[in-house]
């Protein structure tokens, strides 16, 4: 638990510092259509692009550290690739059951799912689009992350481009489950 609130912790700059440049750009652009404001899609879509800052902020952007001499960007730890589907079930699996480390569950496999699920439920709900494209936009967004990870001292995981797909498909199903229940409710957030 004590990683996941670190993952948290180191989010919070990133997403702080996008707030005003968003509100900004977001200002320009919805003056610059004259549009009438839909207060609903726009702190959905706000949150979302926070939320996706954050997620950035945590696969890849570099990591920064300040000190005397400015800023400089951290290089430490072991890039490593993973181009075996499913590798991770078995690691999880050896993880948790032969070495007790729950953590790698919660992070590396669960983490990975719950972090893209938010793709797949608030795209359809902000925009009319199907099923398909809901899914390619989240895929490509996971594999957008698993490329630019090949340059930094981050893994590379084909089961992270699978998780996170996955997590997507949860998403949407989750979003078609409030869509039955309170449609009339949710077609008030799409623009």
């Amino acid at each position: 638990m004590r990683a996941i609130l670190g993952y948290i912790v180191n989010m919070i700059p990133y997403m702080i510092i996008t707030i005003p440049i968003y509100l900004l750009i977001r200002f320009i652009y919805l003056k610059s259509k004259h549009k009438k404001l839909n207060w609903h899609h726009e702190v959905v879509l706000f949150l979302f692009v926070i939320f996706v800052v954050g997620l950035a902020s945590q696969t890849i952007i570099p990591k920064f550290e300040t000190g005397i001499g400015g800023f400089k960007i951290v290089k430490s730890g072991i890039h490593e690739t993973n181009l075996i589907p499913f590798k991770v079930l078995f690691e999880t699996y050896n993880e948790v059951f032969v070495n007790g480390y729950i953590n790698y569950f919660l992070i590396n496999f669960l983490g990975n799912i719950i972090l893209f699920m938010p793709f797949g439920f608030i795209i359809p709900l902000l925009w009319k689009v199907s099923d398909k494209k809901v899914i390619v936009v989240g895929f490509c967004s996971s594999l957008f992350i698993e490329i630019c990870q090949l340059f930094l001292t981050r893994g590379t995981d084909v089961d992270d481009l699978i998780l996170n797909t996955l997590g997507v498909v949860f998403g949407l199903l989750c979003y078609k489950l409030f869509y039955k229940k309170f449609n009339n409710k949710m077609d008030k957030f799409r623009a």
